[in-house]
């Protein structure tokens, strides 16, 4: 909640069943105090009970997945999207792939797990790489391929069938169980069942043979002998992610973690686990969803007891789950204990059982937020000398023309420009509209920086002011660790060097920078020198402030906000020496006053016109739009405009984060090309024309 300090960060690694649950708890029952973090490999987290629905195409893929962005938006928890690839259990630090690790208070893990493999083939899990590699294998597929599924257990058998279903006439798909059954240990009529199924698909069941390996077409057998195949897919036994057992936690013989019946680590207090990565110690269970979904209820009450510092209280996980299981053609079979129905009405029981599971996650909107509460203005609110020292610690980049920077710790900074050279100086300042602090700094670097592109000039030196919310311990240093070590990593790009700054707490995340640029006089550009006749050139899509404002109510898709993550993330500096190359007559870069107006300031200051033909647009934008999401400056930034048509105005008044570069070229089309040739999404989306000053007028 706003205004609360922090105390406790629970991080939340992996976005399982039981995490979905958790966060869905806080949603309904924030806890002062308490920050969440979900730490999730992709934006969409898919639920295994709707894979073979969503591979026999019974399901779209969105029914089939969680959207992370929404759901932590929901629970007002942080998302970062990345992998893990260790955990630091005496510094309570999840280890990240290529970016800050994040310290946790309390741990809890649902990485869920992966398939016992041989050697060669798929995995089935992570099922999000899984539908990736599917992708890819579908575009080779012939009538003549042979796809094996190693595995005879619900997930092999399910996966058998759907992909059979899918691939009929494509393929022929071949089950390869080491048991003398298919779901060995079900009851035999959904045995049965079951095997009516596989031979309705068409199927080729091999019992009795565990697979081994795969290699050049050929799938080897425990017992010698060999299967023709072209891929080999793994739906075995579960084992956790190596990590686990290698940070030092106590692991089963699968590298699960062996957790108490409150679903704390049996040798680590603060350390919590659920799903397919856990072992509850005395109740082990097989690894299925049903069982992390059961324990997300529990976990959430004992991550909320433990932040309490109150007593855990134990779960007692059901002795028998009901399993149901997708046959094609409408039919499904279901058994709990021994007892087993089957048929299609048992398929449409599933169908509602999953959708409204779904829903549950799917619906959920962030609550209103408290009212601040106060603290300590002025020089009272800077962030201690020791934190901020560690927290811009390898920051430095010592250089000749600056013999006083970042690293001497000194009053101010001394700079020597060289000689002949103008220097260019900029200012942007904004408060976070997303709760990852390292992707943060690399957007509001590149956003500062994108303005001395803008001129023509190389980047030169930067000053930070930062702005951190009042945490306890060594909370504060963290976030603004991450924060600066994502914007040094733009700076560093830019050749930018970071040479002070200033920092203090307040209400919310925050960054901006002072950044200088170097140029030659003669070469630096203008608003102001567009001629008829020239083209407008737009550097990237529109749409940032759309999607931010909808994400903040938790209505943006996670590919929509990624989508526009990336756009911001992305450099107008390569689009400086093609603009240039190309005869640019005057440049801006379009940001808080959206296109229009900052179009129209190119154009008063020519004095001329404008006809905009149709304009790029982000992911999602124009459907936001439609729907009347828009950002609170849009109203004003429209109220400036000079418009003869009432076509595209979300777009032109959409203020813009870390947006593209508007430029004005004599020769369009080869300048378009040249942009596209570099990687630069760029779009010709007009041209200027002779006219009252500030005019902008719609083709068509």
């Amino acid at each position: 909640m706003r205004g609360v300090p922090i105390q406790t960060d629970i991080v939340l690694l992996g976005a399982g069943h039981a995490h979905a649950e958790v966060l869905r708890q806080f949603a309904m029952r924030p806890m002062p105090g308490v920050r969440l973090t979900l730490i999730a490999r992709e934006a969409m987290t898919p639920y295994s009970g709707m894979l073979p629905g969503l591979l026999r195409g019974e399901h779209g893929y969105d029914d089939a997945h969680i959207d992370c962005v929404r759901l932590a938006a929901a629970a007002g928890a942080r998302l970062i999207l990345a992998e893990a690839d260790g955990l630091d259990l005496s510094a309570r630090q999840v280890r990240i792939v290529g970016r800050p690790g994040v310290a946790w208070d309390l741990l809890s893990i649902d990485v869920g797990g992966q398939p016992v493999m041989g050697i060669g083939g798929t995995p089935v899990k992570p099922i999000g790489r899984f539908l990736a590699r599917l992708a890819e294998i579908e575009t080779r597929l012939a009538p003549e391929h042979r796809i094996a599924v190693a595995g005879g257990g619900a997930a092999g058998v399910e996966l058998a069938i759907a992909l059979a279903w899918r691939w009929a006439g494509r393929a022929h798909v071949i089950l390869v169980n080491a048991d003398a059954t298919p779901l060995a240990t079900a009851p035999e009529t959904a045995r049965r069942a079951v095997a009516a199924g596989l031979a309705d698909a068409g199927v080729e069941v091999i019992n009795g043979a565990r697979a081994e390996s795969f290699a050049e077409g050929t799938l080897h057998l425990a017992n010698g002998s060999s299967v023709a195949a072209d891929e080999v897919l793994w739906a075995t036994g579960v084992i956790a992610a190596p990590f686990l057992a290698a940070a030092g936690l106590a692991c089963d013989a699968a590298g699960c973690v062996i957790v108490e019946a409150t679903l704390q680590s049996r040798s680590h207090k603060g350390v919590f686990a659920a799903g397919d990565c856990a072992s509850v110690l005395g109740a082990a269970r097989p690894k299925a969803g049903v069982w992390a979904v059961r324990a997300g209820v529990p976990l959430a009450e004992n991550l909320r007891r433990a932040a309490a510092g109150h007593a855990l209280r134990p779960w007692s996980p059901q002795t028998h789950a009901l399993a149901i299981l997708g046959l094609g053609a409408g039919r499904a079979v279901a058994w709990r204990g021994r007892l087993a129905v089957s048929g299609r009405w048992v398929a449409a029981w599933k169908r509602r059982i999953d959708r409204r599971w779904m829903a549950i996650y799917q619906s959920l909107r962030p609550m209103p937020m408290d009212p601040d509460d106060a603290r300590c203005g002025g020089c009272g609110a800077k962030i201690g000398a020791a934190g901020l020292h560690a927290a811009l610690a390898g920051l430095a980049t010592p250089r000749p023309d600056i013999p006083i920077g970042l690293a001497e710790a000194d009053d101010a900074a001394v700079t020597l420009p060289p000689a002949g050279m103008a220097v260019v100086q900029s200012v942007d300042h904004f408060r976070a509209f997303l709760d990852d602090p390292y992707l943060f700094g690399r957007i509001a670097a590149t956003h500062a920086i994108s303005d001395l592109h803008a001129m023509g000039a190389a980047p030169w030196t930067a000053m930070a002011v930062a702005t951190v919310p009042f945490m306890r311990g060594a909370k504060m240093q963290a976030d603004l660790a991450a924060m600066m070590q994502g914007a040094g990593e733009v700076l560093r790009a830019e050749g930018c060097a970071l040479i002070g700054g200033h920092s203090g707490e307040g209400a919310e995340l925050a960054l901006g920078f002072a950044v200088t640029g170097l140029a030659a006089p003669d070469a630096i550009w203008r608003k102001g020198g567009l001629r008829a006749g020239d083209a407008l050139i737009l550097t990237k899509p529109l749409g940032t402030g759309i999607i931010n404002a909808a994400a903040m109510r938790g209505l943006a898709r996670a590919e929509w906000v990624q989508a526009a993550t990336a756009s911001m993330l992305a450099s107008n500096g390569p689009a400086v020496a093609i603009l240039r190359a190309h005869g640019v007559r005057a440049c801006t870069d379009v940001t808080g006053f959206g296109l229009g107006g900052h179009l129209g300031e190119m154009l008063r200051a020519s004095g001329c016109s404008a006809e905009l033909s149709d304009l790029p647009a982000l992911p999602g934008a124009l459907e936001l739009a439609a729907s009347g999401i828009a950002s609170t400056m849009a109203p004003a930034n429209l109220d400036s405009l000079d418009l003869t048509s009432e076509r595209g105005l979300e777009l032109l008044a959409d203020p813009q984060t870390s947006g593209g570069l508007l430029a004005g070229v004599s020769d369009g089309p080869a300048c378009l090309a040249a942009l596209r040739a570099a990687g630069v999404e760029a779009a010709l989306i007009g041209h200027v024309t002779a006219g009252p000053a500030g005019r902008i007028m719609r083709a068509g």
